[in-house]
């Protein structure tokens, strides 16, 4: 049997760890927005679009496709959680027939 203070240390470290993690994903996401905004950038000051809609389209296009990016990101985290934190309801064995 743990210890109060071992229970205690154990949750503190489980804790830190869960920070150093969402740390590193804040950081990384914040990379790969530098990187979009980047290309966003480039694209915009490219003189090897005549057309400026199309420079337009590409702008938006990259903008779509990391907003989607993002959301999946956030989505499937959601789930993972709600699955970890559903309950199975198991049902009692019965040897009753259903006839």
């Amino acid at each position: 049997m743990m210890g109060k203070h071992s229970e205690q240390g154990l949750k503190i470290k489980e804790l830190e760890e869960t920070i150093a993690l969402k740390d590193q994903e804040i950081k990384d996401i914040k990379f790969s927005v530098a990187d979009i905004l980047l290309q966003i950038r480039t694209i915009n000051e490219s003189n090897n679009y005549s057309d400026p809609s199309i420079k337009r389209r590409k702008i938006s296009e990259l903008c779509t496709d990391t907003r989607y990016e993002l959301l999946i990101d956030e989505i499937d985290d959601f789930y993972k959680k709600e699955k970890q934190q559903a309950k199975i309801i198991e049902l009692p064995n019965t040897d009753q027939s259903t006839k």
